[in-house]
């Protein structure tokens, strides 16, 4: 009788599937809400804007927004008692706005989850054919009443990508921005953007062969006029806490980022299109006519997520698989091994051979082959393969957020320094601790907590592990070593982690040794029949008993001798502790060492090693050159280099037991940026924060696509909003909606942070922003006070030096020629300077040097430019007549700094 695995699986044939296509709408539900906004008067229109974003944006709640509305009517009437009143409601101002956009609710089978056209559609089904379950939900409540729709019993919140797509088109502006890449110069060898990396270059074509994205000089407006548009594909799963007592609820958004955009619109929600996507086109490029009768193509260039969502979606195996590599052929016994890090030493994965895989995996019938084939060839059928321009092999990517800052930089300080007590609580960690209470970085570079590495610290984003290894590392792990590490005993430090490294890789050897060995025995003892293969099972599963109460034993012996040394230990330090509090009397001389190099000594797994700092400063270079916005040849090139020896060196340095599959991965992040351009153009950050905008939603905590359905919604009018914001700048300036959209971006931007604080959709929306798009600018705020006695005499000096024909002397001194002029004492002082959209403050008028501290580039004639470092004391601005003429000067008083020459051995040196 055959087990449950081994039953037929049901298969969608070639020609049965998608048929019909849920995905293929009907032409009536395709209609379009059109909203006119021009007969609305510009009050309402400005205040339906107002509430409707503080509803989506900053989540007031409906009985608040309702409440609003009220009382502006109520204050209007006062006012103008002819005037146009509002509407009271949220639900009808958004219905006037045109921000609930319809969206479809496709239904879902709750047996084997394949989606079906939604209700009302020509091609509707009541029944899954294959399980023969329900779709919907009967026409009656369970109290009788009769239900206004039909409702699916597990419902899939839908709105096509070209529908998203017209919405975005439709604000102005937006198809000259989509076509800016034509226009940007371009070098060999170097990368700006993703239409530098190959795939987009060389790589995709159009149906028919082209290269879908040419760019030759008469197609500065597209091949044909054609407007193409790259999408990326994201996915990602996310844990929603319904409540404390609820079962634990995943949700998967999968939504469309824009290649086109350049990276700071890219990242702006009104740009992200939030859709649960079909392959049912075997192009799978949307074409649309936009309304200016312009044709429009789409393409996917790329899927961006994690590792686990990758493999499900590339038709790729466990990463915990035999093979767990999705580019290349590394068995999983030599994912710790050297040549795990060696280029090309296995080979590489192809997407012929990839789909041949999936096809042969899609035509077998039962559960248990597909089980084994996966076993055996690591592939499945992925619906990825229906694209045929698409490369599955090469275009899903190793993200670098995940791979290189929480996987490779977590793993080092985490997993390797912290878990094994290199750098240990009261010692090496708690300097580290104080140094970093110390470190000065600007805010906008972000802050690490105090306590890292301590449980009270909490977990860090990828963001903090980046900053951990590229700001904060490089500078503290050297001076931490050098204040921390003996002098005197790099022999024996040496020795120790050679004999615990030699001792781990021993007993790691010997158990693989055994297992292999159990593995043939019972494959033996299965020839000989069940009884035998019962036996020998029993006698391994009793032999690993007895290991594991052995290895207790010895646990508990060492432990026991352990404690017994450290009470002896204490009693000796009590000793002599009172005899050098005998001898404080004659001698009151403070001990030399920092630390008692008994206490917690025999704890430590490892110890501080002098190897340590330049290992790790080989990652921090390597993380500091990819995440450049401007990337080369010679700099990949580089990087390779450096994560291939990094990873080298964690063999020798820590054994093979911390070799994690990231570290394998990381050597082919070079060959993602060489398709993609630079890392932001196809790392998740921008996914991740979907994620935290959608967990911000208020919802109803219901299942079956209820909870999902609620992200979709207010997703969809938090963009709807945005697009209806800056339609409003679109007014004349001095209009009440354009001022009210002024406003509601800057406190939008305000809100949102760091990340999402960037440019907008145009040139237009620029000045709506604080910062962004500003090459110079001064604050607003200033005073017009006397200059101190050092300022003023650094004036004169500068003058003098600057204009040596017309000199300058300060009123308290005498002048040294006869026609040097008086200079005037007062001058009016700026809190900042705003260059090129960052803004930097002069630290004595704020009273902080977190945000002055300033890279400068010094020209040279001659000679190569000069740069220097410093931090921004004061800004102001001088104005006197010199000789008949009088202009204002700017001028920064600064603080310069000088290198550091460390007597020790520079780490960096190495590299």
């Amino acid at each position: 009788m055959d087990s449950p695995l081994d039953e037929p699986v049901h298969i969608c044939t070639e020609l049965g599937e998608d048929d019909p296509d849920p995905f293929t709408l009907d032409e009536e539900q395709l209609l379009e809400d059109e909203v006119d906004l021009s007969h609305i008067p510009p009050h309402l229109l400005s205040l339906y804007a107002l509430v409707s974003c503080l509803h989506l944006q900053f989540h007031l709640p409906r009985i608040a927004c309702n409440a609003l509305l009220a009382i502006f009517t109520c204050i209007l009437l006062s006012i103008s008692p002819a005037i146009d009143m509002p509407f009271i409601t949220l639900q009808s101002s958004n219905r006037v706005l045109g921000v609930d956009k319809r969206i479809l609710i496709l239904p879902v089978c709750p047996s084997c989850r394949d989606v079906f056209p939604p209700a009302g559609s020509c091609h509707t089904v009541d029944m899954c054919a294959a399980c023969h379950v329900n779709l919907f939900l009967p026409s009656e409540t369970t109290r009788g009443n009769q239900r206004a729709i039909r409702m699916p019993v597990i419902k899939y919140p839908y709105l096509p990508l070209s529908e998203q797509l017209k919405s975005i088109l439709k604000v102005p502006g937006v198809e000259a921005v989509l076509d800016q890449w034509r226009t940007k110069p371009r070098s060999p060898g170097k990368y700006t953007d993703i239409f530098d990396g190959d795939m987009c270059r060389t790589k995709l074509k159009d149906p028919s062969g082209k290269l879908f994205f040419s760019n030759l000089p008469d197609e500065k407006t597209g091949p044909n006029g054609e407007l193409r548009i790259g999408v990326n594909l994201g996915v990602d799963w996310f844990s929603y806490i319904r409540s404390n007592i609820a079962p634990s609820h995943s949700s998967c958004p999968t939504s469309f980022s824009i290649c086109n955009f350049p990276p700071e619109y890219r990242y702006q929600q009104n740009c992200v299109l939030k859709v649960s996507t079909s392959l049912a086109s075997p192009w799978h490029m949307l074409l649309l006519v936009f309304i200016t009768g312009r044709l429009v193509h789409v393409i996917l260039v790329a899927v961006v997520c994690d590792k686990p969502a990758a493999h499900k979606i590339g038709g790729f195996a466990s990463h915990s698989h035999t093979n767990f590599c999705t580019t290349c052929w590394i068995n999983i016994a030599n994912k710790d091994k050297p040549s795990a890090f060696t280029k090309g030493a296995f080979r590489a994965r192809t997407d012929e051979e990839h789909r041949r895989f999936g096809e042969q995996y899609r035509n077998l019938l039962t559960a248990n082959a597909r089980r084994n084939f996966v076993k055996e060839f690591a592939t499945r059928y992925t619906q990825l393969s229906r694209l045929p321009y698409f490369n599955i092999v090469e275009q899903i990517i190793i993200d670098p957020m995940h791979n290189l800052f929480l996987g490779l930089v977590k793993t080092h300080f985490y997993n390797i320094w912290i878990q094994s007590k290199i750098l240990r609580p009261t010692r090496e960690l708690q300097v580290f601790h104080d140094m970093l209470a110390d470190f000065i970085i600007p805010r906008s570079c972000g802050k690490l907590p105090t306590d890292i590495g301590m449980p009270s610290g909490g977990s860090l984003t990828a963001d903090q592990w980046l900053l951990l290894a590229t700001v904060y590392g490089p500078i503290i792990i050297p001076q931490l070593w050098s204040a921390c590490l003996p002098t005197d005993t790099d022999d024996q430090i040496l020795l120790q982690r050679a004999t615990v490294i030699q001792k781990t890789e021993a007993e790691k050897e010997a158990g693989a040794a055994q297992k292999a060995q159990d593995k043939i025995a019972l494959a033996e003892a299965k020839k000989r029949g069940k009884d035998a293969y019962d036996a020998e099972k029993a006698r391994i599963t009793n032999e690993k008993i007895a290991m594991a109460e052995e290895k207790k034993q010895e646990k508990l012996r060492l432990a026991s001798q352990k404690q017994a040394a450290k009470l002896a230990e204490k009693v000796r330090q009590v000793e002599e502790k009172k005899a050098r509090a005998a001898e404080r009397k004659s001698n009151t001389s403070p001990p030399n060492d920092r630390f008692d190099n008994n206490d917690e000594s025999t704890d430590a797994k490892f110890s501080l090693h002098p190897d340590d700092p330049a290992h790790f400063l080989k990652l921090s270079a390597a993380l500091r050159i990819i995440i450049k916005h401007q990337l080369s040849n010679d700099d990949l090139d580089r990087v390779d280099i450096l994560l291939r020896d990094y990873a080298t060196e964690l063999i020798r340095l820590y054994g093979s037991g911390v070799i994690k599959p990231n570290h394998h991965y990381a050597t082919h992040v070079t060959e993602c940026a060489r398709n993609f351009g630079p890392l932001h153009d196809f790392w998740t950050f921008l996914f991740e924060r979907l994620n935290k905008l959608l967990k911000s939603f208020k919802t109803n905590n219901h299942g079956n696509g209820e909870l999902e359905t609620t992200f979709f919604h207010e997703f969809q009018r938090t963009c709807q909003t945005g697009r209806l914001t800056f339609s409003l700048l679109r007014y004349p300036r001095e209009t009440l909606p354009h001022e009210v959209a002024e406003i509601m971006l800057k406190a939008s931007n305000e809100e949102r942070g760091t990340v999402a604080g960037l440019a907008l959709l145009s040139k237009d929306l620029d000045d709506a922003l604080v910062d962004a798009g500003q090459t110079y600018a001064l604050s607003p705020r200033h005073q017009k006070i006397d200059m101190s006695t050092d300022t003023y005499r650094l004036l004169a000096q500068t003058l003098c030096f600057r204009f040596p024909l017309t000199p300058v002397h300060c009123r308290m001194d005498r002048p040294l020629v006869a026609h040097s002029l008086p200079l005037h004492r007062q001058a009016i002082f700026f809190e900042y300077v705003i260059l090129d959209g960052k803004r930097y403050y002069a630290s004595r008028t704020v009273g902080s040097n977190h945000s002055s501290f300033v890279h400068a580039i010094i020209p040279c004639e001659g000679q190569a430019p000069r740069h220097v470092y410093g931090e921004i004391l004061e800004i102001f601005q001088f104005m006197q007549n010199f000789r008949g003429q009088e202009a204002p000067m700017w001028f920064a008083r600064m603080r310069w700094f000088k290198p550091w020459r460390s007597e020790s051995i520079n780490p960096w040196d190495n590299l």
